[in-house]
C-alpha cells in the first residue's frame, strides 16, 4: 500500500519532544513517504537528524498560522493536490498525543479492507448542543476513493488561515466528517464513543475527559491534554499504560515535566531513579566538589567515595587556611589526591562551588557536598540529613549517573526528603512564603525563558541541603550568575537569604535549559500517615522543631515564634536580655 503521512508539529519552546521522535520512527514503516510539518522554527542540526535517520521525506517549516487545518493544507500544496490520488491514503496527525502504545498496522489492515469504510479516525465526538458528530483531528485517514473526490479537494483548497481556534473547530474540525457524509461517504474509528456512558463528564469527549476508556477501547494514542486534565488518576493510568505496553513512559514525563512544570504531585513518583548500571566504558569527565566547613567529617565522605566505579577529580574548598592544612593530611592518610581551595567563609557552601566556575565547567557531571552539620536545629537534625544525604547522593552515585547516562532529558538528580523534615513540621507553605520573592528576583535575574510565579507556588522541590548531581549545562545559568561575596547575608543567615532561594531553584534552573531532573530514594522507610498527621495538625501554621533564634533574627525572630513555643522563646529572650544588661555594666 502507498501511503502518505502529514505530520503536524508545533512546540512552543521551539524543540522537537522525545515522544515526537519516538513516534515517527515507530509509525515511519507504515508510510511510503512522510511530509513533516513544523509550525515552530527548528534548529538546524535537529532538521538534519530528521532527515538522516530518514523519520521523514520532506520538511516543511512555516509561520504558527491557521493551525493544524492550515498547516495540512500546505501540506498537500507541498506534495500537489493532483497527486494525493496517487496514494492509496492520506493520514493527517499531529504531535498532541503519545502513542503508538500499540502497534498500528493491525488497524490500517482492518480498515483498508472493510470496505464500508472511506475515511477513519481514532476516536469521535457525538453530536450536541455545540458540535456536530465528528472525527476528533489529531488522527485522519482518507483512503483513495476520497481523494479522487471532488469535495476533498474543494475543502482543502479553501481552508482559511484562521487565528482563532474556535473558528478552526467550527469550520473544519466539525465539518470535515459532516462534508464527506454528506458527500455519501462513510467513516469508523477505533473507538466509536456516540453510545457511551458519559457519566460524570462534562462534555461527551473520551479523548480529554475519560482516558480510562481510551485505554479499554485500545485506542493507540493518548493525548496530552489528557495527561494534565486528569492529574489526580494519571499515576492509575501509568500504571495501566506500562502493564499493557511497551510504551516508555519516561516520554511522557520528559514531556510533561518540560511544556508544563515539573514539579506536579502526579509526576514525582514517577521520577525515582530506576535500575540501572554504569557501562563499562563511560569515559564522561566526572567532578566532585566537597566544601569542608567541618574537617572532622570529611574522613566520612572520602570513605563513601571508594563506592564510586568511576574516574573522578575532587574538589575541596574550605574556609580557611589551617584548614586547608588539616585536609591535605586527611588526604593523604587517606590516599586521596584533591584541588584543594580556599574560597573563605562567605556563602556557605554555594558560594564556593559557585568559585569554581571555570573548574567544574569543564566537566561533563558534577556532584556537590558538603560536610553538613546543623546549628539552626537540633543535632540529630544534622546528623541525621547528612547521613541520609549521603545514603541518597553520595553512595549511590554510579546509579545516578547511569540514570543521567541512559536518559539525556535528565539534568540533576536531587535527594528525597530527608526524615527529619518529616517528623518535624519545617517546610512548609509559611516559610517558603518569605523565600519565594527572592526566588523570582534570581529567575528574572538569570534571564529565564520560562514563565513562572514562585510566590504563586505552596512549596518547592529542592535539593535539602544543596546536595545534589547535575549536568553543568543544566545549572549554567546559576554559574552565569556572577554573584558577589556583598550580595550574601553575613551569618547567622536569614531564612530568606539568597542561599535559601538558590537550594529551593536548582530543579527549576535545569527545566528552564530544557532538563528534568530525578530522586534518589531515601532508603529509610516512613509510613505517610506521619506525613497526614503532621500536614493537617490544626494547632498552627507555623514550623515545628528546635530552633537557635540567633539564626532566626534574634530577639525579633523568638517573638515570631513565641506562639509555638512560649517557654523555649521567653528563656532565651530573658537570657540574651541579661546578657546584655552584664555586658552593659562591665
Amino acid at each position: 500500500m502507498e501511503r502518505l503521512l502529514l505530520y503536524v508539529h508545533f512546540n512552543k519552546f521551539n524543540f522537537i519532544s522525545g515522544h515526537v521522535l519516538y513516534q515517527l520512527k515507530n509509525i515511519r514503516p507504515l508510510y511510503s513517504r512522510v511530509v513533516f510539518i513544523s509550525n515552530s522554527q527548528l534548529p538546524a542540526d535537529v532538521k538534519t537528524s530528521l532527515s538522516t535517520q530518514q523519520l521523514v521525506d520532506d520538511i516543511l517549516e512555516r509561520e504558527n498560522i491557521g493551525f493544524d487545518f492550515a498547516a495540512w493544507r500546505d501540506g498537500m500544496k507541498a506534495v500537489g493536490f493532483d497527486q494525493l490520488a496517487q496514494f492509496d491514503s492520506v493520514t493527517l496527525m499531529n504531535d498532541t498525543c503519545f502513542g503508538p502504545l500499540w502497534d498500528l498496522e493491525p488497524i490500517y489492515k482492518k480498515f483498508e479492507n472493510d470496505e464500508e469504510v472511506d475515511f477513519w479516525g481514532m476516536t469521535n465526538y457525538r453530536k450536541d448542543k455545540d458540535f456536530n458528530e465528528h472525527i476528533q483531528s489529531y488522527y485522519l485517514s482518507f483512503k483513495k476513493k476520497v481523494l479522487e473526490s471532488k469535495v476533498f479537494q474543494e475543502f482543502w483548497q479553501g481552508v482559511q488561515d484562521f487565528t482563532n481556534v474556535q473558528d478552526v473547530i467550527d469550520n473544519y474540525e466539525t465539518k470535515v466528517t459532516t462534508n464527506f457524509l454528506e458527500a455519501g461517504f462513510c467513516y469508523k474509528t477505533v473507538f466509536h464513543t456516540i453510545h457511551e456512558d458519559t457519566t460524570g463528564m462534562l462534555y461527551p469527549d473520551f479523548s480529554y475527559y475519560n482516558p480510562t476508556a481510551i485505554l479499554r477501547h485500545k485506542v493507540p494514542f493518548i493525548k496530552v491534554k489528557t495527561i494534565s486534565h486528569n492529574q489526580g488518576i494519571m499515576p492509575y493510568i501509568f500504571n495501566e499504560i506500562e502493564k499493557t505496553s511497551q510504551y516508555p513512559l519516561d516520554l511522557i514525563i520528559n514531556h510533561m515535566s518540560m511544556i508544563d512544570r515539573p514539579d506536579f504531585p502526579y509526576l514525582l513518583s514517577r521520577k525515582y531513579l530506576k535500575n540501572s548500571k554504569l557501562s563499562e566504558d563511560f569515559s564522561k569527565k566526572v567532578a566532585v566538589h566537597l566544601h569542608v566547613f567541618y574537617v572532622d567529617l570529611l574522613e566520612e565522605f572520602l570513605d563513601a567515595f571508594r563506592s564510586f566505579h568511576f574516574d573522578f577529580d575532587l574538589w575541596i574548598t574550605t574556609d580557611l587556611d589551617k584548614k586547608k592544612s588539616e585536609i591535605q593530611k586527611v588526604l593523604i592518610k587517606c590516599g586521596y589526591t584533591a584541588n584543594v581551595v580556599v574560597t573563605g567563609n562567605v556563602g556557605r557552601d554555594v558560594f564556593p562551588m559557585l568559585r569554581l566556575k571555570d573548574e567544574l565547567s569543564q566537566y561533563d557531571y558534577v556532584g556537590h557536598f558538603h560536610t553538613k552539620k546543623s546549628k539552626e536545629a537540633d543535632f540529630w537534625a544534622g546528623e541525621s540529613w547528612r547521613h541520609e544525604l549521603i545514603d541518597m547522593l553520595v553512595k549511590p552515585a554510579n546509579l545516578i549517573l547511569a540514570n543521567m547516562e541512559n536518559n539525556s532529558k535528565i539534568g540533576i538528580t536531587i535527594a528525597d526528603i530527608p526524615t527529619f523534615f518529616r517528623y518535624n513540621r519545617i517546610v512548609v507553605a509559611w516559610n517558603e512564603a518569605l523565600i519565594s520573592p527572592e526566588m523570582n528576583k534570581l529567575w528574572e535575574r538569570m534571564g529565564a525563558t520560562k514563565e513562572i510565579d514562585f510566590e504563586k507556588l505552596n512549596t518547592f522541590i529542592m535539593s535539602y541541603g544543596t546536595f545534589v548531581w547535575f549536568k553543568y549545562d543544566a545549572l549554567s545559568p546559576l554559574f552565569n550568575l556572577d554573584l558577589k561575596e556583598d550580595e550574601i547575608p553575613s551569618e547567622p543567615l536569614p531564612q530568606n537569604s539568597v542561599l535559601h532561594a538558590i537550594e529551593r531553584l536548582l530543579i527549576y534552573i535545569a527545566w528552564d535549559q530544557k532538563y528534568d531532573f530525578r530522586i534518589s530514594q531515601n532508603t529509610i522507610l516512613l509510613t505517610p500517615f506521619i506525613d497526614n498527621k503532621q500536614l493537617n495538625n490544626r494547632e498552627d501554621l507555623q514550623p515545628h522543631t528546635y530552633v537557635d533564634f540567633d539564626y532566626l533574627g534574634g530577639i525579633k525572630g523568638a517573638m515570631k515564634y513565641i506562639f509555638i513555643g512560649p517557654a523555649r522563646a521567653v528563656k532565651y529572650i530573658l537570657k540574651k536580655s541579661v546578657n546584655k544588661y552584664l555586658k552593659r555594666n562591665e
